[in-house]
């Protein structure tokens, strides 16, 4: 008896170490299946990005990211969010998105050339106001009870499924800039949310991997955005 349930505990551990032990996560998403083709018509303009001014604990509904748990009680529900504690220290949520948006500008060919944060090689500047970047999404206990029913093969097999979640990105004041200060075109402010069933993986990292997602999908709609407004606008 001692040994079942020796094993079992092993089992557990072995399984969700391999669902999610670590904890620093990353805002990134692979940008290289969105490279635009070389024919695409891009924007005449050396664009330095601005790091996003960071607004989001001005809102309330932001208040459950800056806790220190990543999995909490919502209105009586077990949810999963992206909570700020798991994200890499050295690299604040605001850095980390002005960078992956460069990165994906870039890709896209929106501008001639999208740098990050003060370049010297810029003749514009692009601004935001980042308001809110929130994912939630429910929790299910499914992959630890694979591990008891069924071993390490059991769990990794049911913690593919999905749960009900939502996603806000609110980013507000998107503005550019020639080098001198004389704004060129105000974008306004870009906020998308979407409700549905997403991926879950068996702990709450599967919060950060979606997250990320739909980040990838919200700055794609945003080069639209800003390459269809800039259609007639003097960058001189």
């Amino acid at each position: 008896m001692k040994r079942f349930c020796l094993k079992n505990v092993l089992w557990i551990t072995l399984a969700l170490c391999l669902i999610g032990c670590s904890t620093a996560q990353k805002i990134t998403y692979s940008t290289e299946r969105l490279a635009a083709k070389s024919s695409t018509a891009l924007i005449p303009a050396m664009v330095d990005v601005r790091i996003l001014e960071d607004r989001r604990r001005d809102f309330d509904e932001n208040k459950v990211l800056f806790q220190d748990a990543n999995q909490l009680s919502l209105n009586g529900v077990s949810m999963c969010v992206n909570s700020e504690f798991r994200y890499l220290e050295k690299d604040t949520v605001a850095h980390q998105i002005t960078k992956v948006m460069v990165d994906h500008f870039n890709q896209a060919r929106l501008f001639g050339l999208s740098s990050y944060n003060r370049s010297e090689h810029s003749d514009h500047y692009l601004t935001g106001t980042l308001n809110s970047f929130y994912f939630q999404q429910k929790y299910s206990p499914t992959p630890v009870m694979g591990v008891l029913m069924f071993g390490l093969l059991g769990a990794l097999s049911v913690s593919q499924g999905e749960t009900p979640g939502k996603i806000v990105i609110d980013i507000s004041d998107i503005k550019l800039y020639r080098n001198d200060g004389t704004l060129v075109k105000d974008f306004g402010h870009f906020r998308k949310e979407a409700f549905g069933e997403f991926s879950f993986t068996g702990d709450c990292k599967s919060a950060y991997r979606n997250a990320n997602k739909m980040l990838r999908d919200y700055n794609t709609l945003l080069i639209e955005k800003i390459r269809s407004e800039m259609e007639g606008v003097e960058l001189n």
